[in-house]
Formats: structure tokens, sequence, C-alpha cells
């Protein structure tokens, strides 16, 4: 694979821009209606053109999780049997550009922390922080 470690500019609401080696995060709330968020924390690697299952080829940003990043290393200079073995496992995940919306950079996460403390400030609880189409 060839991964392109340029910087690259994003035009996204959370992130601006994605530089390899870079902590990127991703706050997901997994039960609705209750809303307190989980935060994924995220090494972005870099970009490359890979082949999609259906035939197309696209652009993909390459993100191993942290755990992963630290006990292994860079996922594109591991082996490829323990890189491999890292893919299966979901440490290392292919995003498209579709997909970015969805990660945010250290300003983005503070902004959405802070949505998030504002909410509770008002008394609302902790129902619907996030508007309903996130």
């Amino acid at each position: 694979m060839d991964l392109d470690r340029s910087r690259r500019t994003i035009d996204e609401e959370w992130c601006s821009e994605l530089a390899p080696g870079g902590p990127y995060f991703i706050v997901s709330y997994p039960e609705g209606g209750v809303n307190l968020p989980a935060i994924e924390t995220l090494v972005y690697l870099g970009s490359a053109q890979l082949s999609k299952d259906d035939g197309q080829s696209g652009l993909h940003f390459l993100f191993q999780n942290v755990e992963s990043y630290h006990q292994h290393g860079d996922w594109s200079a591991l082996s490829e049997d323990l890189g491999n073995d890292l893919a299966a496992e979901g440490a290392v995940m292919f995003f498209d550009e579709d997909v970015l919306g969805s990660i945010a950079d250290i300003d983005g996460l503070l902004v959405l922390l802070n949505d998030l403390r504002e909410h509770m400030r008002l008394g609302l609880g902790w129902d619907h922080v996030l508007p309903e189409d996130r």
C-alpha cells in the first residue's frame, strides 16, 4: 500500500487538518436518549487509494486506535502478519471522505465537550445533548 503521509487540509466542522502521527477523536453517544459521550482517541497514519469491495477505488484515510499505536507502533511499519491481525481486530480504521465529518481534532473535541457542558449548566440533563441529526 502506498501511504501518503502529507498533511491534508479538510473542510469539516470539527477538524480542519489531518497531520500524520497526530491525535484525533471520535465522540459518540452509544445509546440514544442517554447521551453520555464515549470518546475514542485515534492516531492519523495517512491516506491511500484503496479498492472497495464493490470494485471501485477511492481515497481512504487511515487511523489506528491509540492503544494499538502505543503497544505496537505505527501499523504501516509492522510486519504483514501483525498488521493484518490488528486490522482484523479493528485497531486500524479506513475512513472514506464521507465519514471524515465524525472526526474531531483537539479544538473540535473541545467544542463538542463545551456544548455538552453548556447544556448541562442550563440544567437540561443528559437527554438530547446533540441535535437529532448527529
